[in-house]
Formats: structure tokens, C-alpha cells, sequence
């Protein structure tokens, strides 16, 4: 792939624009990556914590879960 080189913007050509569909099926794609990488752990309903140390604490323990089940998961 060729590389240019530009001395402003405006010499810049256009970037390519997708179709509508082309770009629904990429959005749909990335996003489907992300939930299979990185698939959200929301527990669902209020918690309530002691203090804002303690509220700290568990949602860095549950980003240390959630980073270990992304690197135990098989590559697809």
C-alpha cells in the first residue's frame, strides 16, 4: 500500500463511505466481537456498600475476574 504524504488537510482526498447495510454489518460485527471477548458480569439489582473504599475494592476485584475469564477463553 502506497504511502502519501499531505501538507494540509484540505489536499487530503475524501475517505471512503460505506453503504448503509456495509456499515450495519460492521457495527454488528464489532459489537459481536466485544460480547464474545469481553462479555459483561452485571449483577442485576442495587448493591449497597459500607464505604466508597469497599465499593472501590469489589469492582476492581470484578474487573480482575473479568480479565482472567478473557484470557482463559478460547480464541476463536
Amino acid at each position: 500500500m502506497p504511502v502519501s504524504k499531505y501538507r494540509s488537510v484540505e489536499q487530503m482526498p475524501p475517505a471512503p463511505r460505506a453503504s448503509d447495510d456495509e456499515l450495519a454489518e460492521r457495527i454488528t460485527a464489532a459489537w459481536s466481537r466485544a460480547r464474545r471477548y469481553a462479555p459483561l458480569s452485571i449483577v442485576p439489582g442495587v448493591q449497597r456498600f459500607r464505604s466508597v473504599e469497599d465499593a472501590n475494592a469489589a469492582r476492581g476485584e470484578a474487573t480482575t475476574e473479568r480479565m482472567r475469564k478473557t484470557r482463559e477463553a478460547p480464541a476463536h
